[in-house]
């Protein structure tokens, strides 16, 4: 019974990865009806890492008891699953850049989060030349401002009493206005865009916050949101930086469109192993975590190392990124 059930697991298997990865974008599609399916498709691709686990499982049972046809079927499809992840743990080659990297981080705070301390410690250790920041509230402006406000001549902030608000805070000048508002989806969430005059030349860096796919409505926005935010990168000229948090993985269509369009994921060029980056407390942190917060890189921009940080207080591990200028032909 058991080899039985196992075989159909393993045939459900193949169909249920099928549809997750065959189902088109179609991010400007508002029918419920296929938001629903696409958004079952979205749910799939994000915890497939975890799906394969179980995969890699039955393909361990099975080559125990010498069920040479079972663990043929599993194999392949255990290795679609969790390859990709096993393979960061591989060492990697980094890229040659020039001139000095700059550090980028990417932090949400957690807007409910009053322990400011051990979070803005860890900001100030890091030391990044560039940071942005998701869910910014008055009571993490005062604290970031007691902290590491110093060492940040420039920065921009939309406070909210919501999850929310955005900043950038850098160590070097803006240059022009700073759009605190690019117009993603409906347009009522901070989504920012500054131009900074690094050491070496000027670089884009956006700033954005996804709303999470919980609910048809959030569904559709984060959507549209992640549409018109495709449009607004591929109208972009300068070399760019985009971080902050997706609300998707790296397994995602969204991802999938980033890299189409021409951008690296920081973290599978200069990272190591999975690096989840939430959630880091609660019942689910002993179960395998998932990275929705990511950096971005546009063309001409390399990562010779990413990391995750530990986020102490937040529901998010902070993304850390040392980039540069790609040397050319590299």
């Amino acid at each position: 019974m058991l080899r039985r059930e196992a075989w159909v697991f393993v045939i459900a298997s193949y169909i249920v990865v099928g549809f997750a990865y065959l189902w088109p974008a179609g991010f400007r599609n508002e029918s419920l009806a296929y938001v629903a399916v696409a958004w079952a498709a979205f749910m799939l691709r994000t915890f497939m890492y975890h799906f394969g686990l179980v995969l890699v499982l039955v393909a361990i049972v099975a080559g125990w008891t010498r069920n040479v046809r079972l663990l043929l079927a599993t194999l392949p499809l255990a290795l679609f699953t969790v390859g990709p992840t096993w393979w960061q743990y591989l060492p990697q080659t980094s890229p040659e850049i020039s001139g000095r990297a700059v550090t980028v981080m990417s932090v949400n705070l957690l807007m409910v989060n009053e322990r400011t301390g051990p979070l803005v410690e860890e900001i100030r250790s890091v030391d990044a030349d560039i940071l942005l920041l998701q869910e910014y509230t008055d009571h993490w402006h005062e604290a970031l401002q007691r902290g590491v406000g110093g060492a940040y001549p420039h920065i921009v902030y939309v406070p909210r009493d919501d999850s929310f608000g955005a900043a950038i805070y850098s160590k070097w000048p803006f240059v022009g206005q700073v759009n605190r508002y690019i117009p993603l989806g409906s347009g009522t969430e901070p989504q920012m865009r500054a131009v900074v005059q690094t050491p070496e030349r000027r670089i884009a860096v956006y700033n954005v916050h996804l709303l999470p796919p919980w609910g048809m409505e959030y569904v559709i926005e984060t959507r549209t949101q992640f549409a018109d935010l495709i449009d607004v990168l591929g109208d972009e000229r300068l070399p760019l930086v985009l971080g902050g948090d997706f609300n998707f993985t790296e397994n995602s269509l969204q991802a999938t469109s980033l890299r189409r369009a021409g951008l690296t994921d920081a973290y599978g060029q200069g990272g190591w192993g999975r690096g989840p980056t939430w959630p880091v407390h609660g019942f689910f942190r002993w179960a395998p975590g998932v990275r929705l917060d990511h950096i971005y890189l546009g063309r001409g921009l390399a990562c010779v190392e990413c990391r995750t940080g530990i986020g102490a207080g937040s529901d998010h591990r902070p993304v850390i990124a040392r980039v540069g200028f790609r040397v050319e032909g590299d």
